[in-house]
């Protein structure tokens, strides 16, 4: 029998003798052969730092194996530095690759988070970067050939997004592999078809959040034989989930987007029939919203992620309610929300304005669609609240930002 015994990292942990080389973009990089981890910097934050300690030990007799993890305050123990590195890259974007590449990615993604005390912003294998959810989608696959006793080289599947709502719980207990299994084969599922990688994935001992996710399927990976049964106590929230990686590949571009080129936006600060900005209602709850907010992009940013958070999507067609009712009514369909985050942004002196157009959403199916975009700066952030599993603020993943059609962009709507 063996058993897979995994304890949250919950503290910030530096090792002043990890293999990390430090440019003069003050980014960190651990390179291992042909792997290598990146994140934003070398040092962490030590004031947070708990008593608890990881080691990881592993253990083997004919009838038992087990692998614990301490983590002390300051280092990791048993950390094993990795050998000489290879800094070769290729532009070349590899169509496939090889399980044990990706096992092995995930061994030292592992290493990477016991010293580091979070994930890594990519992951960068044969020479090429993988964004975290694309990672994520490649060791869920691995696991799921080596189940099945499937050797081939792994597909890879680029362009996955960041999850947009990421939330858990603290996990404590057991469940076995079959149900881990499962677990995985949803991840796959969730992943093919809206292309994000997932919030969090509820399991009977609770809600595994994103980052914890990567992190156990990059453990379990890293075994040479899967488990029975995995152990778990994860702490939520923790040093590992309070971060979140970021990588956008260079020449990614969000069409959604659009940059500000200049002119009047007196049109769109204005106050209309279903925009009501200078309603006192109004103006209080954007106070009230935007309340700590010391910059437009802050105060924007809370607006939709209030909108988004506290209203629900409900589907008809047109305007009903116009935002006042609507956010008293904590309801909307897309024309409705579009309404309160305007009037609420507009209250806030913040400019934005509607963008009528017809898009191909996850189901496949086209649609009539308004959202909303937001000046902040030279920037103009799409804004769309109709999805707030998907969508975040400058991102839609409910329909397609290459498959649809604007017919208009305006201050005010007649319909």
């Amino acid at each position: 029998m063996f058993f897979l015994c995994i304890t949250s990292v919950n503290a910030d942990v530096v090792n002043e003798n990890s293999n990390i080389i430090t440019d003069d973009t003050n980014s960190s990089d651990i390179i291992i052969n042909e792997t290598k981890f990146s994140a934003t910097t070398i040092t962490t934050n030590t004031n947070n730092i708990s008593n608890s300690n990881v080691t990881t030990t592993n253990k083997t007799s004919d009838s038992n194996k087990t692998l614990s993890i301490v983590v002390t305050s300051n280092k990791v123990v048993d950390y094993v530095k990795p050998a000489s590195a290879s800094r070769h890259s290729t532009k070349i974007k590899p169509t496939k690759l090889s399980q044990n590449s990706i096992t092995l990615a995930a061994s030292y993604l592992n290493r990477y988070v016991y010293v580091h005390g979070k994930l890594p912003k990519f992951v960068k294998i044969s020479g090429y970067k993988f964004s975290i959810p694309e990672f994520l989608y490649l060791i869920s696959k691995t696991i799921q050939y080596k189940k099945n006793k499937k050797n081939s080289n792994i597909p890879v599947k680029y362009n996955l997004k960041d999850p947009q709502n990421i939330r858990g719980t603290s996990i404590y207990g057991n469940i076995s592999f079959s149900k881990f299994y499962k677990s995985v084969l949803e991840v796959i599922d969730y992943m093919n078809y809206y292309k994000v990688a997932p919030n969090y994935i509820d399991t009977s001992i609770g809600s595994m959040q994103y980052q914890t996710i990567v992190f156990i399927f990059s453990k379990v990976l890293a075994r040479n034989e899967f488990p029975t049964k995995i152990d778990i106590s994860i702490k939520c929230p923790n040093t590992i989930t309070k971060s979140t990686p970021k990588y956008v590949r260079p020449g990614t571009k969000n069409p959604l987007n659009s940059r500000y080129t200049g002119g009047s936006l007196a049109k769109y600060l204005k106050s209309s029939k279903n925009c009501q900005s200078n309603s006192v209602y109004i103006k209080k709850m954007a106070k009230k919203i935007t309340k700590g907010c010391n910059t437009k992009l802050a105060k924007a940013k809370a607006i939709y992620y209030w909108v988004r958070d506290n209203m629900d999507y409900t589907s008809y067609y047109n305007t009903r309610y116009g935002a006042k009712k609507a956010i008293a009514n904590r309801k909307g369909n897309c024309v409705d929300l579009s309404h309160a985050i305007i009037a609420l942004c507009r209250a806030s002196k913040i400019p934005a304005r509607y963008v009528h157009g017809r898009c191909k959403f996850v189901s496949g199916n086209w649609y009539g669609h308004v959202w909303v975009q937001i000046k902040v700066g030279k920037t103009w952030y799409v804004a769309d609240a109709s999805n707030n599993e998907l969508n975040g603020f400058g991102v839609v993943n409910n329909w397609r930002s290459d498959k649809y059609y604007i017919h208009g962009r305006y201050s005010s709507l007649r319909f």
